[in-house]
């Protein structure tokens, strides 16, 4: 690995960024890892937070550790660097610092961590003069946070807006120059969508113009619905599950000879971009990973290897169903083996201690002390009599559907990224409450929308009489079971502006469900409905503020405190009038 200097930003930057670019002393964040002779799995990381019902099918991303990511993704995309105007990147959670103390992680271990621009929902539109201004922004956050390299992942409108096509390639070149004479490999790779790398597709423009800079191109074979390739006298959809070994073969060769009517990319650089499960995408999702190892097999038989493996993403890998149930990292596991020089992790975690309980007439609630492991602990396996139950990603659980006055045993083993099995926690021997003529709680009543942002409902409503012993109160939006709440109010973030929306609540307590409430409308602000910036908030990409008079547009999802102010923080806010 190379070292990137830190001294650049001590005089450049100072007068690119308000206020100056802060240096951080020489750490491993200042290694860009040689990709060149290694095949690839990378795994894209969100940079914002999750939320529950954001998959396909209803399911929730996890919130992740970057320092911890499953180590069979040694490229880490962060995503995204985006914006209006010159786009940038601001972790949504954390400080500078604490973000590339994660990178630093990272890189010792030889894994690459590279920051995407653009996304579904992101419109990034630069224009002729901006090279320079655009390459040392991407310097820039290179110094910050030890960055090796950036994805263009621009999608829809975006792919051909403005001077894109032009500006960024030109701008990757001066990035990839200014470490060139620094002695590193600055990394650029792309993720198109499948149908934009036809040879008259948009992505077109950026790999003629990068055919001797990129290092590696991880098509999306996914979300295309019914479009797919030809081969022979056969139509293959991209979303035919029963020929996926055929549509990833056939699309793999046909980049590989810019064949069937697609631009060359030849097979050592390219990765295959498929969902981690089917709440990552719409479609595509491999059901049976053999017809991936099928390929890449068949690919090294015809004596043209694959550079590797793309997917959408480690959030979602980690993610949960809508049931809650965890996905367990099925995506690192079920290709751990797809690249030989993968060496194994066959360390178990430490045995779960001290686990305890707490009954009620049909339920009991399990806690225990979280176990250690030399990568990470995935999740913890439940089990009630001997039979597995059920997985949790923190050190509780809830076992409901009971018999009163019963008893029950309990064990907990924990489960490391490799899928390594703890020993087994010691029995927990437990025995629900007696049964009680307490019934199902009441309907709550009260239900008032106590505020509203472009982006937030608050609710209220009265706590149920205390004899009802109620455990907690499940949100219903648009009829749709949202989350539970011990408590009577709850904001529910992350929503569109000027949007309305409905809402009911129901109690729980350990009979079952009431009725739910009456049902409330709430309607988001519209853009134009600034609301006087503050601190402790977070704000959203497109959020509207007032300050010192001015209206200003969030660049970045970040968390509003001092230092940031809408004047100062150019980065994250930007001036519209």
């Amino acid at each position: 690995m190379k070292k990137k200097l830190v001294l650049f930003s001590v005089g450049v930057f100072s007068a690119i960024v308000s206020g100056g670019t802060t240096v951080f002393a020489a750490d491993a964040a200042d290694t860009m890892p040689d990709l060149a002779n290694k095949q690839i799995a990378v795994g894209y990381y969100h940079n914002w937070q999750a939320e529950q019902g954001a998959g396909y099918q209803g399911g929730r991303p996890a919130d992740i550790d970057l320092a911890k990511i499953n180590p069979f993704y040694n490229v880490v995309t962060v995503s995204f660097m985006k914006g209006e105007g010159i786009p940038t990147f601001k972790p949504y959670n954390m400080t500078d610092q604490a973000f590339r103390e994660k990178v630093a992680t990272l890189n010792a271990q030889g894994r690459a961590v590279i920051i995407s621009l653009g996304g579904a929902d992101s419109h990034i539109e630069l224009h002729r003069g901006q090279e320079q201004a655009f390459a040392n922004e991407i310097i820039r956050l290179v110094e910050v946070y030890g960055f090796d390299g950036l994805d263009i992942d621009l999608e829809q409108t975006a792919v051909a807006a403005g001077d894109n096509q032009t500006v960024i390639p030109a701008a990757l070149k001066i990035v990839r120059e200014h470490y060139k004479k620094e002695n590193k490999h600055f990394i650029i790779s792309m993720a198109p969508e499948f149908p934009y790398l036809r040879t008259n597709g948009a992505y077109v423009p950026y790999i003629t113009a990068l055919q001797n800079e990129y290092d590696f191109i991880a098509p999306q074979l996914y979300n295309q619905a019914g479009d797919g390739i030809s081969v022979g006298t056969e139509w293959i959809a991209q979303n035919n599950d029963n020929k996926k070994y055929e549509f990833l073969y056939g699309i793999s060769k046909s980049f590989n000879e810019g064949s069937g009517g697609f631009i060359q990319i030849p097979a050592s650089k390219l990765a295959l971009g498929i969902p981690a499960n089917e709440d990552a995408a719409a479609n595509g999702y491999v059901k049976d990973p053999s017809k991936v190892y099928q390929v890449f097999e068949q690919m090294t038989k015809d004596q043209t290897p694959l550079k590797g493996i793309m997917t959408w993403s480690v959030n979602w890998d980690e993610g949960r169903n809508k049931a809650g149930i965890a996905y367990n990292q099925s995506f690192a596991n079920a290709y751990q083996g797809l690249f030989k020089e993968q060496v194994p992790d066959t360390e178990k975690p430490s045995k779960p201690e001290n686990l305890k309980g707490t009954a009620t007439q049909s339920s009991i609630s399990l806690s225990w002390s979280a176990s250690t492991d030399n990568v990470r602990v995935s999740h913890y396996n439940v089990y009630q009599n001997k039979q597995l139950i059920g997985t949790s990603n923190t050190t509780n659980y809830t076992v409901s559907n009971l018999s009163p006055d019963t008893t029950y045993s309990f064990t907990v083993e924990a489960v490391d990224t490799s899928g390594n099995r703890s020993t087994s926690s010691d029995v927990l021997t437990i025995r629900t409450q007696a049964g009680s003529q307490l019934p199902a709680p009441s309907m709550p009543t009260g239900l008032v929308v106590k505020g509203v942002s472009q982006n937030s409902v608050t609710l209220g409503w009265s706590a149920n009489d205390p004899k009802e012993e109620v455990i907690g109160y499940e949100i219903y939006r648009n009829g749709v079971l949202l989350t539970t709440t011990m408590t009577p109010d709850f904001i529910d973030k992350g929503l569109m502006s000027d949007t309305t929306y409905t809402y009911q609540i129901a109690a729980v307590n350990s009979s079952g469900i009431s009725k739910k409430s009456q049902q409330v409308t709430a309607k988001t602000t519209a853009d134009n409905q600034a609301e006087e910036w503050k601190i402790g908030k977070l704000y959203n990409i497109g959020d509207i503020v007032t300050y010192k008079g001015n209206l200003y547009r969030c660049r970045n999802i970040h968390m509003g405190q001092v230092g940031w102010e809408p004047d100062v923080a150019l980065a994250l806010w930007l001036k519209i009038s």
